[in-house]
């Protein structure tokens, strides 16, 4: 793990949030599908590859009785992480520097046990035995009514961009900085990428043509990343010292020999998009792929995926069944509340929770405020439920507005907000407590601080002497609003 370790330090990773993995999602799909895993509030929380912890100190800011914890390799991530959480004052977070493959049983008991477990972007991108100490120290670390998510890339989606990954690695072959790696990649993919745009121009042999193809659409979907400046994720994912995809009835069967049990993805993919949606092609899966993670790898292979995001339990909660019986109907639905951010909703359910936003509402409430039948209340929620946009919590989100003497900045995310207000270049995504980016600039979150219930809208507005500053600072509320930053005192 020596090369590794100097790999991060030398590039470090810079820390983004991402809302799959938040523990308070886990906790809303684990509730719905009929689990009681603990409450995030009081949550344990544990991250393997935390870089400087961007991905759990949002958590960790809004949850203070929460225990949060990240492990690293990268001494230089995991020391900056720590001090950027002492200087924000979130004495609930803590980072640790540790191989996991020195993670035995004694070092797990000094640990403890973890409610929620989260590895990102890890899996894949270490070598076997790393594998498998991850997976041995999910279940020792795991709680008995625990949930881990680990992600990792998958085949047969991965299978093209392999070769791009292949293509960037031979170009650079000769360098040994990762700076210098990615500067040589780019050159040579803008040149690769010219060729391909020749090709499919000139080539007269339409196999060969067609051939082609894939790749360059692979390659515009890199390009497009690069240009959004996400270099690091160029780094890690394609010039990687290790990235290794696999087949996800592969990796279903490494979590059952380590005494796990894949329950979903977090995606929910396993629950709305289950079937083509074409009989024939359904039925054939049905009838030739019994069981639910080959059913699972067959949606893999006929739709090209190219990475997973599994939650995970230990197998023991199966009580010796194959797998769980999950019944899915209003009952489990009305375990979780919903908001949902939509300009043009399409029925009354959308209506109402667009009405609503950000604050959220659950099929109880829906129920109550609506002239049409439970059924179809529930498809229309059930409808909602499957769109990537929606913010699912089993506790109420509260819409606050500011109002002096009344409501405030949430102390704790003041000294979160600190730091992206006096930090030139974050190394870090900001993010509210679903790790949700928000889009707050340097000056935004420094007079975001000012709203601390002394002060009314209109006095901090004149505090900033510009034009348009009420207007700004309205701006600013709203936003503080939509990312649950504020509450009433």
């Amino acid at each position: 793990m020596s090369d590794v370790k100097e790999y991060y330090d030398e590039v470090p990773y810079f820390s983004a949030a991402f809302s799959d993995c938040s523990p308070v999602r886990i906790h809303a799909i684990a509730r719905f599908l009929g689990l009681n895993p603990p409450a995030p509030e009081e949550a344990r929380v544990l991250e393997f590859g935390c870089s400087y912890g961007g991905n759990i100190l949002p958590f960790a800011a809004h949850n203070e009785r929460a225990d949060v914890v990240g492990i690293d390799i990268s001494s230089t991530q995991v020391s900056v992480g720590n001090k950027i959480a002492k200087d924000m004052g979130i004495g609930n977070f803590s980072l640790m520097e540790l191989d996991i493959l020195k993670l035995d049983e004694s070092e797990a008991k000094r640990l403890g046990k973890f409610d929620y477990i989260i590895a990102h972007g890890v899996y894949s991108w270490v070598d076997d035995s790393v594998k498998e100490a991850l997976l041995r120290s999910v279940k020792l670390l795991l709680s008995a009514n625990g949930v881990a998510y680990i992600s990792y890339n998958i085949y047969p989606g991965w299978k093209s961009l392999d070769v791009l990954r292949d293509f960037m690695l031979f170009a650079s072959d000769s360098q040994t900085s990762g700076a210098k790696k990615l500067e040589i990649s780019k050159r040579e993919l803008d040149f690769l990428q010219d060729y391909l745009k020749f090709n499919a121009q000139s080539a007269t042999d339409k196999v060969y043509r067609d051939s082609t193809q894939l790749l360059a659409t692979q390659l515009n979907f890199l390009q497009n990343i690069m240009k959004k400046g996400n270099d690091y994720y160029v780094l890690h994912d394609f010039l990687e010292i290790c990235n290794d995809p696999t087949y996800f009835y592969k990796f279903a069967k490494k979590l059952e020999q380590n005494g796990l049990y894949y329950l979903l993805d977090c995606s929910l993919d396993d629950i709305f998009r289950s079937v083509l949606g074409i009989y024939r092609f359904d039925a054939h899966i049905a009838r030739n792929y019994p069981s639910r993670i080959q059913k699972e790898q067959m949606n893999d292979f006929l739709l090209n995926r190219s990475f997973r995001k599994s939650l995970v339990i230990h197998k023991e909660r199966l009580n010796g069944s194959d797998d769980l019986d999950i019944e899915l109907g209003m009952k489990e639905l009305s375990r979780l509340n919903f908001a949902l951010n939509l300009s043009d909703p399409a029925n009354e359910v959308q209506k109402a929770l667009a009405e609503a936003y950000p604050a959220s509402l659950n099929l109880d409430d829906l129920l109550q405020c609506l002239d049409q039948d439970a059924q179809t209340t529930f498809m229309q929620l059930m409808e909602v439920f499957a769109t990537q946009n929606v913010k699912i919590s089993a506790s109420p989100l509260k819409s606050v507005r500011y109002q002096m003497g009344k409501s405030r900045l949430k102390p704790r995310v003041a000294g979160y907000l600190s730091y992206f207000a006096n930090t030139d270049e974050p190394v870090m995504l900001l993010a509210d407590g679903l790790n949700l980016k928000v889009g707050l600039d340097r000056l935004e979150a420094s007079v975001a601080l000012k709203f601390d219930g002394k002060i009314s809208l209109e006095d901090i507005a004149s505090e900033l002497s510009a034009p348009n500053a009420f207007e700004f600072v309205s701006q600013l509320e709203n936003k503080l609003i939509k990312a649950y930053f504020l509450e009433e005192i």
